[in-house]
């Protein structure tokens, strides 16, 4: 048992009460002994300090009345309530019997499993509360003891305390020195200021080098009005603050950029607050540009994968047209024209795929079940397997309206469709699922049987022009991705050497917004 914990000890000699008695009383808090007769209970009683006795009235050998009796006789366990558990005479003469015998209280069976437990965590309760009031009192006399010690020998104490005030002191001196060189010197803008009237009490140099107000002056202006970058509201500096970003107008009129950090101080008696300012005008500048590179950078590697999809049919035009300027007179053969034109075509396909791709395209979204549009596309992606020896399932599930852009939702289904086809053998199983998850978020789920997705395409997945396929343009993935976003919804991938799954979740606040419109 552990010692630190509160002991309570049933007393039955029927198996199956103490097992009854187990199960309304186990909790973390305290702990259940036990015992088959009275001979145990005070073999327990002997060994262990009690907080309640859950006593048996009617047992062979020692009843529950002389159990009790021989419990409450002892100094040692005299202390220990004892609770009554019995099926027989609710008659006062034999209650009367169990309270002369020591008990606090009488329970009949059979009990009520609440008022049981509620009476024994309150005597468990009172048990704590008398052992931590033991140990306060045991540390008082420790306490005392010191005391006397102490004073006993005064004089000494007396000079050692001086001795410790001095060293405090002196402590306390080089501590402001830090905190003064610390609060001067530090890089990041600080000011302390008054909670009771709103003055500046001090400012360190690089507060006065950034904003370019000295303390008198910005005492003058009644502060320096900082405010928040999320609501271009003033910022209320009464209250503590972390890393909240901020903007602030210099003498100058430069407007800078920084994260406010603040912090209830007491100065001398008086409550102050300790403000912050970690200066990210620069950073945020590089981290603009670095921005602007990126999407440069992006611009140029779209536009040589547009350039270097586009060039093979053009090549292959320009060099039939070569041909035919070289044969004047000579017709062009139909299988030449009709190979151009085929060409041409895939061109105009990339450069359409692309278009779809961006994020100001026209959207024309209309309340529609997504389950319908399930349904209407299912034929043309069970014709598709059937070709390959494959099977396409469903599993609708019942879920509400979505505000969508339904031939946006077709192309999307259709695409993750027939690459989970395409990434399975003969006899694999295509399945397609809407349901909705834990937080009421329709989820449209595209499983395949396939051998999974290695980790190095699953991290490019999605980048435009990226592809595993030999003819494939690298915009299927980019579009879905395009066509969710435009749809508020997100895909996740959950991928193995036993299948993949994707998971096109739909945002609730949406959905919710469009239902109440």
């Amino acid at each position: 048992m552990d010692r630190n914990k509160p002991k309570v000890l049933l007393v039955d000699d029927r198996p199956e009460n103490l097992l009854a008695l187990e199960a309304v009383l186990a909790d973390r808090n305290y702990e259940l002994a036990f015992a088959n007769s009275g001979e145990e209970a005070l073999k327990q009683v002997l060994q262990n300090d009690f907080a309640v006795i859950l006593l048996d009235v009617q047992m062979p050998g020692l009843n529950g009345f002389e159990t009790a009796k021989l419990i409450k006789g002892r100094k040692n366990s005299a202390h220990i309530p004892i609770i009554f558990i019995t099926a027989l005479s609710k008659a006062n003469e034999h209650i009367k019997e169990g309270y002369l015998t020591g008990a606090v209280d009488y329970i009949f069976k059979p009990f009520n499993r609440t008022i049981l437990k509620s009476k024994v965590d309150v005597f468990v309760h009172i048990f704590r509360k008398q052992k931590q009031l033991e140990l306060e009192r045991n540390k008082l006399a420790v306490q005392q003891m010191e005391l006397k010690h102490q004073y006993n020998n005064l004089e000494k104490v007396i000079q050692d305390k001086t001795k410790e005030l001095v060293l405090t002191n002196k402590t306390l001196q080089t501590t402001q020195e830090r905190f003064q060189k610390i609060f001067q010197f530090s890089p990041n803008l600080k000011a302390i200021r008054s909670l009771h009237n709103g003055l500046y009490i001090n400012v360190n140099q690089s507060w006065s080098e950034l904003t370019g107000y000295n303390l008198e002056e910005i005492n003058s202006l009644k502060g320096l009005e900082i405010i928040s970058t999320e609501n271009d509201v003033p910022l209320d500096l009464k209250g503590d603050l972390s890393n909240i970003k901020i903007k602030y107008v210099t003498k100058n009129k430069e407007t800078r950029v920084g994260l406010l950090s603040t912090e209830k101080i007491v100065i001398n008696d008086e409550l102050c607050v300790l403000s912050v300012i970690t200066d990210i005008t620069e950073r945020t500048k590089l981290e603009k540009e670095i921005s602007r590179l990126d999407n440069l950078n992006l611009v140029g590697e779209m536009a040589a994968g547009i350039a270097h999809e586009i060039r093979n049919p053009m090549t292959t035009v320009i060099g039939f047209l070569q041909i035919a300027k070289n044969d004047i007179g000579t017709p062009i053969s139909e299988e030449y024209l009709n190979l151009m034109l085929s060409e041409l075509r895939r061109a105009n396909g990339i450069i359409t795929e692309f278009l779809t791709l961006a994020k100001d395209k026209a959207s024309n979204k209309r309340i529609e079940n997504l389950n319908s549009i399930i349904q209407l596309i299912f034929p043309l992606l069970q014709a598709e397997a059937l070709m390959g020896n494959k099977e396409v399932q469903m599993v609708l599930g019942d879920i509400p309206n979505l505000s969508v852009d339904e031939k946006e939702m077709r192309q999307m289904i259709l695409n993750l469709g027939l690459n989970g086809l395409e990434a399975m053998s003969h006899g694999g199983t295509l399945m397609i699922k809407t349901f909705l998850n834990e937080v009421d978020q329709i989820v449209l789920q595209i499983k395949d049987e396939g051998s999974g997705i290695k980790k190095e395409v699953l991290e490019k997945m999605g980048t435009p022009f990226f592809t595993t396929k030999e003819n494939g343009t690298g915009l299927g993935m980019a579009i879905c991705y395009s066509i969710a976003s435009r749809n508020d919804a997100e895909i996740s991938v959950e991928t193995s050497n036993k299948g993949t799954s994707f998971f096109i979740c739909f945002s609730q606040e949406k959905r919710l917004e469009t239902l109440h419109t």
